[in-house]
C-alpha cells in the first residue's frame, strides 16, 4: 500500500480511537476491557479501509460502531451515550477542519495527502486538541453546575440538541463533497460550524438561566407555602395541647378521688380507658414537627415541613429529631432543596409502596458542619446501591431514576459535601454532612 493510502485510513483510524475515547472520558468511564479495545481497533481499522471507497460518508458508519460499542461497554442510557458521542464528534470536525484551513492556507495542500511535519501539525490540531477541549470541558464542569444546579435535568434535551447539530454538521460537508471540497468551501464550513456552534451555547445557556430564575421564583412560592402549612399545622398542635391541658387538670381530680377512696380497681381502669389513652393522643403525628422550630435556616426548614407534612397526609408514621438550632447551611439552596426533596421524595414513595413503615428525620449541628440523617424502611428486594445511583435505572418504571444519580453528581463535585448511604435490616439511610 503505498503512502498516499496509508495516510487517509491512519488519519481515519485515528480519529475514530480518539472520538470513542474522548467520548468514554467525558462520561467519566475510565476502564476498558480486552474485548473492547480489540472491537474498537478492528472497526477503526475497517473504517480507515472503507474511507478509500466511499469517502467522507464513511462517518455514517463510524458513528454507528460507536454507539454499538458505547450499547455494550458504557454503564449509561443510549441517549446519553449519543448525545456525549455527538459532542465529541462535533469538537473533532471543527479540529479537523482548523487543520484543513491550515493544510490549504500554510501547507498548500489540498485534502490530507501530506508529508513530513505538515502532517505531524495536523494530527495534532485534529487528535490533540479536541483531547485538550474534552479535558477543560471536565474541568469546568463543576463550576457550570453550580451556577446551574439542576443541569443534569437538561441532559436529554442537551443531547438532542447535540444530535441535531451533528446532522447540521455532516450535511454541510457532504454538501461541500459534492460541490468539490477546496480550501474555500472548508474554511466557510468552518466559520458556519463555529458559528452555530456557540449560537447553539449561548441560546442554550440563555434558556437554562430563564429556568433557573424561573425554578427558584417556583421554589420561593412553594417555600412560602410550605412554611404556611407548617404555621397551620403548629396552630392546630398548640389548639389541642390547650384542650389537653384543660381536661388533664379533669383527669388529675379524678385520679385524686379514685385514690382517696382507696378504689384501685377502678383506678386501673380509669387509668388504661382514660389516662392512657390520652397520654398517647401527644405520641400523635401532629405533635412530631415540633422539633423543626430549631431549624432556622428558611429553605431547608420548608422543605422538611413540606415534604413531611405531606407525608403525614398520606398515613405515613414520621419521626423528627433536632435535639440544637441549625442557623446555617454552606450549600447553595437550590442543590439544597434539590438533594433533601430527592431523598424525602424516594422515601415516601418507597413507604406508600410498602404499606407501612417509618420515616425517621434527624438534624444536628456542630462547630464543623451541619448533619442530615433520613431513615425509612424499605422492601428486602431494594437493588444493590450501586445500581440506584445508576442514571436512568428506576423502581418506578421508565423515563425516571435520574434522582440519586445526580444526588450523586452534586455531592461529587462539591468540596463540602459527604454523603453515606447504606442498607441495613430493611431501613435504608442517608447521612450528609455540609461542612461550614
Amino acid at each position: 500500500m503505498n503512502m498516499a493510502n496509508l495516510v487517509p485510513i491512519a488519519l481515519v483510524f485515528f480519529q475514530m480511537i480518539f472520538s470513542y475515547l474522548n467520548t468514554k472520558v467525558l462520561m467519566g468511564e475510565k476502564k476498558f476491557v480486552a474485548k473492547e479495545i480489540l472491537l474498537l481497533v478492528v472497526l477503526a481499522l475497517a473504517a480507515g479501509n472503507i474511507f478509500l471507497f466511499i469517502g467522507g460518508y464513511v462517518a455514517i458508519l463510524i458513528i454507528i460502531s460507536m454507539l454499538i460499542l458505547g450499547r455494550y461497554f458504557i454503564d449509561s442510557r443510549m441517549i446519553y451515550i449519543a448525545g456525549t458521542l455527538s459532542y465529541v464528534m462535533i469538537l473533532m470536525i471543527i479540529c479537523d477542519h482548523i487543520a484543513g484551513v491550515m493544510d490549504a492556507y500554510l501547507w498548500k495542500n489540498q485534502g490530507v495527502m501530506i508529508d513530513g511535519l505538515d502532517t505531524f501539525i495536523h494530527t495534532i490540531v485534529s487528535f490533540g486538541l479536541p483531547f485538550i477541549m474534552v479535558f477543560l470541558i471536565i474541568k469546568l464542569r463543576p463550576s457550570i453546575e453550580r451556577q446551574i444546579p439542576f443541569l443534569n435535568d437538561f441532559v436529554p434535551i442537551i443531547s438532542i440538541i447535540g444530535m441535531y447539530m451533528l446532522i447540521i454538521y455532516y450535511i454541510s460537508i457532504f454538501l461541500g463533497q459534492y460541490l468539490g471540497n477546496n480550501s474555500e468551501i472548508i474554511t466557510l464550513n468552518l466559520v458556519f460550524f463555529i458559528i452555530y456552534f456557540f449560537i447553539s451555547l449561548l441560546t442554550f445557556f440563555m434558556y437554562a438561566s430563564s429556568t433557573r430564575n424561573k425554578y427558584e421564583a417556583q421554589q420561593k412560592e412553594l417555600e412560602y407555602l410550605a412554611n404556611q402549612r407548617y404555621m397551620e399545622s403548629m396552630e392546630n398542635q398548640f389548639k389541642e395541647i390547650s384542650k389537653f391541658r384543660h381536661d388533664y387538670k379533669n383527669i388529675l381530680m379524678s385520679m385524686e378521688n379514685f385514690i382517696e377512696e382507696k378504689d384501685l380497681d377502678g383506678l386501673n381502669d380509669y387509668y388504661h380507658s382514660v389516662v392512657k389513652t390520652s397520654s398517647q393522643v401527644i405520641e400523635q403525628n401532629n405533635y412530631k414537627l415540633e422539633k423543626l422550630g430549631n431549624v432556622q435556616v428558611r429553605e431547608l426548614k420548608s422543605i422538611l415541613a413540606s415534604k413531611l407534612i405531606t407525608a403525614q397526609e398520606k398515613g405515613i408514621d414520621t419521626k423528627v429529631e433536632v435535639t440544637e438550632g441549625i442557623d446555617q447551611v454552606s450549600m447553595d439552596s437550590v442543590a439544597l432543596v434539590r438533594v433533601l426533596g430527592i431523598f424525602l421524595d424516594n422515601a415516601i414513595e418507597e413507604l406508600e409502596y410498602l404499606g407501612n413503615g417509618v420515616l425517621s428525620v434527624a438534624l444536628y449541628q456542630d462547630e464543623k458542619a451541619v448533619h442530615v440523617i433520613l431513615q425509612n424502611s424499605c422492601r428486602e428486594d431494594i437493588p444493590k446501591l450501586h445500581k440506584l445511583k445508576t442514571r436512568g435505572f428506576s423502581t418506578k418504571g421508565e423515563n425516571r431514576g435520574n434522582g440519586l444519580s445526580n444526588v450523586q453528581e452534586i455531592v461529587t463535585e462539591a468540596d463540602n459535601l459527604y454523603l453515606s448511604t447504606s442498607i441495613v435490616d430493611d431501613l435504608f439511610t442517608q447521612k450528609l454532612v455540609i461542612e461550614f
